[in-house]
């Protein structure tokens, strides 16, 4: 967003680029009360207008009383050391600002609609503005706004405290964490803010929990609240958070992402990510044509019954070659998801399979009683950094290593297998996870139908590998967002 101080009528104004001036802005946006903006210091309200357009160079511009503005990119450079305040004070202006101002039907704030004062205080554009801001800019600038920041899995009125969390993330790490395609296909998951920087060990928690946070714990924190005042929740929980990242230049900002991301545990997290985002877009392919055979099984099940549905049903995994489905099978070991762990067998036994039953039987039964799934997701946990989990939680799945083929028709998959262990009396916040790595066979047979069957599959050796301890936190607190 382009910023320049121009002359109108011999006055100074502030202008600022929206967009080009060669797209038509509907007329009731350019007739009528102009709606107030906001600015604040974090502690009050006052309004602000903006007075009128102009167009420069093609460009067209609002302007208004001059002000030392600039965009929400500075929190990562040049106001980075006071990036928590400023974020801070964006929160309180959006608390107090109303539902009318905040107008937002995708839970999110639209980021062109913030600038920063160098001062430390903070400029909210009006709704009506901010209509025709998203109308005037390129395709781009409106996927930063909205895209971007939107984590898809949140619950829509959590979503301001999300994009809060993020903003602090950027101002740490020079980058979104949902603005990868590959983030947002694998479910959300962004790469862990102590791979990219040195943040306070708190602060960097506290963003991985809001950033990590399942809709139960999100529940929990917005209560009956709507909107902005969800907010509350998040200025009282970072009021005692440290911050103690250096201001720098754009340009620095620009070498250190640029390091970051080539570092070996960001490549290989972000790999990761590509994996399984082509392995969920094949799922969602997928699950529109199983859709399809549903309806069609309703005619066939009337005629020939169940079991020969079943029988002439192709598998989920119809459609991946070998080491698609080994990856696909752990994903379901993974998720506790029993249907598709053996879809992909036929004659003979998994030798998971009934451990991962029985843990799926067991969480079911807790988050029917206790609105909790209390199994964590290893290859998520490992991923995330092995953040803090809730207390009475447990991790459990596969990290996989390597997939090798070891003749024509065998492949042998090398993993890290988490396993629970409880914690010591004496030690009653901190827990072990016991790590095997296990080496396990897969023999495939192609059926005549055209695809991969799984007809028998051993674990070959279980290396004891020790144990990784985990932190625990209240209930109490992890519903706090502690």
């Amino acid at each position: 967003m382009l910023i320049k101080t121009i002359m109108r009528e011999g006055v100074e104004k502030t202008a600022i680029a929206i967009g080009k001036d060669d797209i038509t802005i509907p007329r009731h946006l350019m007739t009528g009360e102009k709606h107030k903006g906001i600015i604040t210091d974090g502690k009050t309200v006052e309004e602000w207008y903006w007075e009128g357009f102009c167009s420069i160079e093609e460009t067209r511009y609002i302007y208004f009383a001059p002000l030392d503005v600039m965009t929400v990119e500075a929190l990562s450079d040049e106001l980075r050391d006071r990036a928590l305040e400023i974020v801070r004070t964006i929160a309180f202006g959006l608390m107090n600002a109303g539902p009318s101002f905040l107008d937002i039907t995708n839970g999110v704030f639209p980021l062109s609609r913030i600038l920063l004062l160098r001062d430390g205080r903070v400029l909210l554009l009006p709704p009506d503005l901010g209509d025709i801001i998203s109308i005037t800019q390129s395709e781009e600038e409106n996927r930063r706004d909205y895209t971007d920041i939107i984590r898809g899995n949140a619950e829509v009125q959590f979503r301001l405290i999300t994009e809060m969390a993020e903003l602090m993330y950027f101002a740490a790490t020079g980058i979104f964490p949902y603005a990868s395609d590959s983030i947002r296909g694998s479910g959300y998951n962004p790469v862990p803010v102590s791979f990219l920087e040195n943040l306070d060990e708190k602060t960097d928690g506290f963003i991985t929990f809001v950033l990590s946070a399942k809709s139960k714990e999100m529940r929990d924190i917005m209560g009956n609240s709507l909107d902005g005042k969800n907010l509350a929740w998040f200025l009282d929980r970072t009021y005692n958070l440290e911050w103690g990242l250096p201001a720098r230049k754009k340009e620095d900002t620009e070498k250190a992402v640029a390091a970051s991301l080539a570092t070996a545990d960001v490549r290989a997290y972000m790999e990761n990510a590509e994996k399984k985002t082509r392995r969920n877009s094949f799922w969602r392919v997928k699950g529109t044509i199983i859709t399809v055979s549903v309806i069609a099984a309703v005619l066939v099940l009337s005629f020939l019954g169940n079991w020969i549905y079943r029988i002439l049903q192709p598998p989920v995994t119809a459609g991946l070659d070998e080491r698609e489905i080994i990856e696909a099978f752990y994903d379901a070991q993974n998720d506790l998801d029993t249907q598709l762990l053996t879809d992909a067998v036929k004659g003979c036994k998994i030798p998971q399979e009934m451990e991962v039953t029985n843990l799926y039987v067991t969480s079911r039964a807790r988050v029917a009683y206790e609105g909790m799934n209390f199994v964590v997701n290893a290859e998520d946990w490992v991923n995330a950094g092995m953040p803090p989990i809730a207390e009475s939680a447990i991790i459990y799945g596969v990290v996989l290593e390597s997939i090798e083929q070891a003749d024509e028709d065998t492949f042998i998959a090398t993993g890290i297998w988490y396993s629970p262990y409880p914690g010591s009396e004496d030690e009653p916040q901190t827990g072990y996870v016991y790590k095997y790595r296990i080496r396990q066979s897969f023999d495939f047979k192609w059926n005549d139908r055209g695809w991969w069957n799984i007809t028998g599959s051993e674990i070959l050796s279980r290396e004891n590998l020790g144990s990784d301890p985990v932190t625990y936190v209240p209930l109490s607190d992890v519903r706090q967002g502690g």
